[in-house]
């Protein structure tokens, strides 16, 4: 016996307008400084305000958030004492609102009691609502949540089933501003998602279902809104289908290719899509022959015949990620130095061991098959598994 779990979805160009129908008091939004200088969340208050509603806004969430940042947040919820509590940004902000949600609604918590095992009790003082402006991280649908312990500190994956929130807002006008970098990088999150999910020991016929769509969908537009980001259809299948990448994979997980990147992006500093990016296609490569008919399932999907081996498939995403611009290897990104490289790989590897995303990947990866994919992720070059 399994479960699909989801929030209520509210979708479409203007979709944010619903705020003004949900009975509030206090609406607390969490976002990150660079929207809160655009403006972005004036969109979200004026919704809000219709209802008569007063509205604080934490805009301190910083790229790969700290717990500190989601306890200050949690502080000022404690502080403001509101009844809705809403993440506004990438995955960032909308997983620090899931810890700060957890930590005002259970004090006596740490965030290091968010496991599926602990029965939190949420959802007694207010309500969790997420607005991605991104089209990558699915964060708005899951029931994880990746914070990191402090600079140059390692991730942690937590998760439980009730930091779902009760809607997600998916507005395809909100990430219209985001440059083609951006829009490369979450739309390549997004395909890992739903890629990973497909490969997963839990994967499900539901969970498959918005995988393959969020998979065609990527591959059919996400090389038309990096190229022209005023391609509004193209913008809103792939916001749309970041979301069914995280319906996909929150309700399967992800694998060994998110794992490499959380350790290799928590200890040079790159951006999550682009570092898990790097990853998939050896993700692929390694775990093709233990998932071969779950992968066979993408047959199709890709507009062509059926998914006959790990290097075919990866091939695609190679293709992919050229028309898109990003960097086929950890070498090419001409952030990181070779000796600063070798100098990591213990860190490196132990980081991607201690990993909850190796758990429900098809096949279990020992140290040394770690480390041999980073050293192929970062060359570049095509291995045997």
């Amino acid at each position: 016996m399994w479960f699909f779990t989801s929030p209520r979805l509210v979708f479409g160009p203007g979709a944010v307008e619903f705020l003004s129908s949900i009975p509030t008091k206090r609406a607390l939004i969490i976002c990150d400084r660079d929207l809160a200088k655009r403006g972005v969340p004036e969109r979200l208050v004026e919704q809000l305000a219709k209802g008569g509603g007063e509205v604080k806004i934490f805009a301190d969430v910083e790229p790969e958030p700290l717990v500190d940042t989601a306890q200050r947040a949690a502080k000022m919820a404690t502080e403001f004492g509101p009844d809705c509590i809403i993440g506004l940004g990438g995955g960032s902000a909308m997983d620090v609102a899931k810890a700060a949600y957890t930590l005002y609604e259970r004090p006596d918590l740490t965030v290091y009691d968010i496991t599926p095992l602990v029965d939190l009790g949420l959802g007694k003082k207010a309500k969790l609502i997420q607005v991605p402006t991104t089209s990558g991280t699915g964060s708005e649908t899951t029931w994880a949540t990746i914070l990191t312990e402090g600079p140059g500190g390692r991730k942690l994956e937590l998760a439980n089933r009730e930091l779902v929130a009760e809607w997600a807002i998916i507005d395809s006008l909100l990430p219209t501003t985001m440059p083609p970098r951006l829009t490369a990088d979450t739309g390549a999150d997004a395909l890992c998602h739903a890629v990973e999910a497909i490969s997963s020991d839990w994967s499900n016929p539901f969970s498959d279902a918005y995988a393959k769509e969020a998979v065609a969908s990527i591959f059919r537009s996400l090389p038309k809104v990096v190229k022209d980001g005023g391609n509004a259809e193209a913008r809103e299948e792939v916001h749309y289908a970041a979301s069914m990448g995280g319906l996909a994979f929150g309700n399967a997980q992800v694998g060994v290719g998110h794992a490499l990147g959380h350790s290799l992006g928590s200890v040079f500093k790159i951006p999550h899509g682009r570092s898990v990016g790097i990853f998939l296609p050896y993700a692929i490569e390694f775990n093709f022959d233990a998932a071969q008919e779950k992968f066979r399932r993408l047959s199709g999907v890709l507009g062509e015949g059926p998914v006959r081996s790990g290097r075919e498939l990866s091939a695609h995403v190679r293709r992919l990620w050229d028309a898109i611009g990003m960097s086929p290897s950890i070498s090419s990104l001409g952030t990181i130095g070779q000796t600063d490289f070798e100098k990591a790989m213990p860190e490196l590897v132990s980081r991607a061991d201690q990993s909850t995303c190796v758990s429900m990947n098809p096949r279990v990866p020992s140290t040394a098959e770690l480390e041999r994919l980073f050293r192929a992720a970062w060359s570049g070059a095509t291995v045997d598994f």
